[in-house]
């Protein structure tokens, strides 16, 4: 059920009662799931004049009434403030601790990297792919390498001969493209240039998303200016 499904003139206690009631489910849960998702203190206020952060605890209370094996969450995160957000990974994670099955519907690519294990990624109805975070990610194309040493000229120098696309970082920085890790540690070492970092960067989630629908956008906004 949408979060913001209910009655605004009836307390969350009330209105937790009724589900309670209408599932055949013990009163008693309504308060143990008050208390679980922080809104014990807000039982006895109107729904009405919650937040829609409050209200998104409220439907996560509803969720977990009838203690359940399995549970579909559509954008949790939305409306909650940076504690509410660390607060519902955790309950996700140990929901899942507990060998139940957490399914998180969300657009926000960046939450679903801090907090999903596997991806079911749906595009016009379309499958388009079902995979861990790991695997997922590793599909995007923007995957660069960091590194740092005193020589950043000579070293671009010798990676751009080797066919590598080489961006100055500033300072000591640089960011390379089209090589591996291990072969701009061998041609540093061949040159005996110094490293201070090398540092693999996979796409982020939101990149190798972003490329993998490319096709399946309905909606498209123009280019920022």
């Amino acid at each position: 059920m949408d979060a913001g499904d209910v009655h605004g003139g009836r307390t969350a206690a009330a209105h937790l009662r009724a589900l309670a009631a209408g599932n055949g489910l013990p009163r008693r849960r309504v308060a143990e799931v008050l208390e679980e998702v922080g809104l014990a203190g807000a039982a006895r206020r109107r729904i009405g004049g919650f937040s829609l952060g409050m209200r998104q605890r409220l439907g996560i209370a509803a969720a977990l009434l009838g203690d359940p094996p399995v549970l579909l969450f559509d954008e949790p995160i939305n409306g909650l403030d940076p504690e509410g957000v660390r607060w519902v990974r955790g309950l996700f994670r140990r929901l899942a601790a507990e060998k139940r099955t957490v399914l998180v519907s969300s657009h926000l690519m960046s939450e679903m990297e801090n907090t999903a294990d596997h991806l079911v990624v749906i595009g016009r109805g379309e499958l388009i792919a079902e995979e861990s975070l790991a695997e997922f990610a590793a599909r995007g194309t923007r995957a660069s390498i960091a590194v740092r040493t005193p020589d950043p000229a000579e070293l671009a120098a010798v990676l751009t001969l080797e066919g590598a696309a080489v961006r100055p970082d500033g300072g000591e920085a640089l960011t390379v493209t089209g090589l591996s890790a291990a072969r701009v540690g061998e041609l540093a070492h061949q040159r005996r240039i110094m490293l201070y970092e090398l540092t693999p960067r996979t796409a982020s989630l939101e990149q190798a998303f972003m490329e993998l629908t490319a096709d399946c956008a309905d909606y498209r906004a123009g280019d920022p200016r």
